[in-house]
């Protein structure tokens, strides 16, 4: 009995040694994948998903240039126009000098057969005389323009030829306080420039001149941005040098009727210097001196403005002269 047992163990054994596997079926890879959707009725999922994607692809235009009539990206974001409230400048944008992206044209120039990239640009002071003309010449060149102003001597009629443009944003908004822009170029010319105007209202100038350009730098700062001040001739003051040189320093009373636009812009291009040098941020100053030209106030009291002004009365007067003696 127990030889019986002891036999038939190393029977079994020996028929597990010669045990092979069967051999696989054909198609085995194909077939199965395909029976598992017809059985758990998943064909009807992939089936309307690729309907669903043909449309898509059939109907959407199609997008292989973000550029519109191949001149310039227009942004998606929202236009704003607030009724309440000549310099060639090209650089590379904040993102691409954050990311080491060198393949930038900066000379101003675009290669033949490339059509240069429009930037993002927000221009302070933008509603003014020498400002909107400034937008005029960057809308021209296919920048995206926002202006800022709080039309304290601006004008809404300098810009409202742009009113519709969809590269062109108007923000009614005094610099003083601070302000949230992602923009690739500052363009920074919000000051009152007229005697009659800075006179009216001292210390808005200087604060305009000093906090004003203290947000504008620390904005440029903040996003990378490149920085234009427009500064003035009066930066030189009562110069006792003739003519004056960039180097000249200039003769300035501290204490006068005027110093509140002298000092500011002193002041002002003593802080983008600064900014400069300590935090890195490319700056530009563009000394301006006595400007003229359409949408210039007559009355401002600016010495091309009053040469204009006794011009036009002395035609006025020559004028009624001829008709009585006619």
């Amino acid at each position: 009995m127990g030889s019986e047992l002891i036999f038939r163990g190393h029977e079994a054994q020996h028929v597990a040694d010669t045990y092979s596997p069967k051999p696989p079926k054909p198609w085995a890879s194909v077939t199965r994948p395909i029976g598992y959707l017809l059985r758990e009725q998943r064909l009807v999922f992939v089936l309307v998903g690729i309907a669903i994607a043909t449309v898509g692809f059939t109907l959407l235009p199609s997008s292989r240039s973000p550029y519109v009539n191949g001149n310039v990206p227009i942004s998606n974001e929202y236009v704003r126009y607030d009724f309440d409230s000549s310099t060639h400048l090209t650089h590379k944008p904040a993102y691409e000098r954050r990311f080491g992206l060198t393949n930038w044209n900066s000379g101003g120039k675009v290669p033949l057969g490339l059509k240069r990239k429009g930037l993002r640009i927000v221009v302070t002071g933008g509603a003014g005389f020498v400002g909107s003309h400034l937008v005029d010449r960057l809308i021209e060149r296919g920048d995206s323009v926002i202006v800022v102003d709080n039309f304290f001597t601006g004008r809404k009629e300098n810009v409202m030829h742009h009113f519709g443009n969809p590269r062109f944003e108007l923000i009614r908004h005094d610099v003083v306080e601070p302000l949230l822009l992602e923009v690739d170029q500052i363009y920074h010319l919000a000051c009152p420039a007229s005697p009659v105007h800075y006179k009216f209202n001292p210390v808005k100038t200087i604060k305009t001149n000093v906090v004003g350009t203290l947000n504008m730098l620390g904005l440029a700062k903040r996003i990378g941005a490149r920085f234009l001040l427009t500064s003035t001739s009066e930066v030189y003051g009562d110069p006792l040098q003739h003519p004056q040189v960039e180097t000249y320093w200039g003769n300035v009373n501290p204490i006068g009727v005027r110093s509140c636009y002298d000092e500011g812009k002193r002041t002002a291009e003593t802080l983008t210097m600064d900014y400069h040098r300590g935090a890195g941020v490319e700056v530009r100053i563009a000394r301006i001196f006595n400007t003229y030209g359409p949408r210039m106030c007559i009355d401002d009291g600016r010495v091309v403005s009053n040469f204009v002004a006794q011009v036009k009365t002395i035609v006025y007067i020559l004028y009624l002269y001829m008709s009585l003696k006619g």
